[in-house]
């Protein structure tokens, strides 16, 4: 199966969070893994973006956890 189709297959029906960035992120009814999702793309930011600050790490994870919580809160 080609990977662009088995994401598709994989995620389509699933609730999603999106980045301003774009990344889409599954979001999973697991609170330690939803965690560590928020935190390992927050780390893809500190890597690729130049003068990526803790503040601004701190309002990404922010944003990301307030999107969390507004589609669980959906649900």
């Amino acid at each position: 199966m080609d990977v662009s189709k088995k994401k598709a297959y994989e995620t389509s029906g699933s609730p999603l969070i999106k980045c301003s960035c774009g990344a889409e992120i599954l979001l999973v009814p697991n609170v330690k893994c939803m965690s560590k999702a928020i935190e390992d793309h927050v780390e893809e930011h500190k890597q690729k973006t130049q003068n990526f600050t803790e503040a601004d790490a701190e309002c990404l994870s922010d944003d990301l956890i307030a999107k969390v919580l507004t589609k669980a809160s959906e649900s």
